[in-house]
C-alpha cells in the first residue's frame, strides 16, 4: 500500500498536546500500529502512514513546544516530499509564520487533500489568506481575547464557528480549543479509513469522540461579536 504522507508544522512554542493527541490518534490506525496486535487480515485495511515533522531548519536546534522534551524537525520548507495532509498546531495566539512558512503552506495547499488545524493553528492559517470567506473553528478563549485586545479586524474575514468542537469547510479541518484535536483526528479517521480498522484503534486508544456539535465551551463566546 503507498504511503500516506503526513507533515506536521512545528512551531516554537506550539501547544505540545495541540499535535500529539491527533499525530498519536492518526497513527494508531496504522499499519505499523496495529501490526502487533491485529490479525492480518485487518492490519492490511490499515493505511501506511509516513510522517514528516517541517520546520525552517532540521539542524540542531530544537524546537521546544509548551511542554515535552525537546523536538527536531526531520525536514524543511524547502526540503519537504510531496505531502497528502499537513497538521498545523497553536501556538501564540499573535505568532507571526516566517515567510517561508506562509509560503510554504500556500504553495503546498492545492496540492493536499486536506489540511488540519488545531487551536490557535487555525488563527494562524488566516495569514495565509487560505480561510478568507470560509467556516472556521478556533480557541475560543484566544478569539475572545483578540476581540477584547482590538485585534479583530485581521481575522474578520473568516466565520468563526462558536458552537462547534470542530469544523469542516471544503478541504480545511478546524479544531477549536486543545482537546477537540482528538475530535477533529477521530472524524477524520472515521472518514478516511476502514470502518473495522477505525474501530479497532478507538477501542485501543479507548476514546469516545465528541460530535461536532453541541460543544460545551461555546459560553466563552457569549456576546462576543465576530462580525
Amino acid at each position: 500500500m503507498k504511503a500516506i504522507q503526513f507533515g506536521v508544522l512545528l512551531l516554537r512554542s506550539y501547544q505540545w498536546l495541540d499535535l500529539a493527541g491527533p499525530v498519536d490518534y492518526i497513527q494508531s490506525h496504522s499499519q505499523k500500529f496495529l501490526s502487533d496486535v491485529a490479525p492480518p487480515a485487518l492490519v492490511s485495511k490499515a493505511p501506511n502512514i509516513t510522517w514528516h515533522y517541517i520546520s525552517e531548519s532540521n539542524d540542531f536546534n530544537p524546537v521546544v513546544a509548551s511542554s515535552g522534551p525537546p523536538q527536531f524537525a526531520t525536514t524543511t520548507f524547502e526540503k519537504a516530499p510531496k505531502l497528502d495532509y499537513l497538521i498545523i498546531p497553536g501556538a501564540d495566539i499573535f505568532h507571526k509564520f516566517p515567510p517561508q512558512a506562509t509560503k510554504f503552506i500556500q504553495s503546498r495547499f492545492p496540492q493536499l487533500k486536506a489540511l488540519l488545524t488545531v487551536c490557535g493553528g487555525g488563527l494562524h492559517l488566516v495569514q495565509t489568506g487560505l480561510l478568507d470567506g470560509r467556516r472556521a473553528a478556533t480557541n475560543k478563549y484566544a478569539l475572545k481575547l483578540i476581540v477584547e485586545q482590538g485585534q479583530f479586524d485581521q481575522f474578520r474575514n473568516v466565520t468563526w464557528v462558536k458552537d462547534a468542537r470542530f469544523v469542516v469547510d471544503g478541504k480545511i479541518w478546524t479544531a477549536a480549543g486543545v482537546t477537540s484535536g482528538l475530535d477533529l483526528a477521530a472524524e477524520f479517521a472515521r472518514v478516511n479509513f476502514d470502518p473495522e480498522v477505525n474501530k479497532l484503534a478507538s477501542e485501543l486508544f479507548e476514546y469516545q469522540a465528541n460530535p461536532a456539535q453541541p460543544d460545551p465551551f461555546k459560553y466563552l463566546l457569549d456576546g462576543v461579536k465576530l462580525d
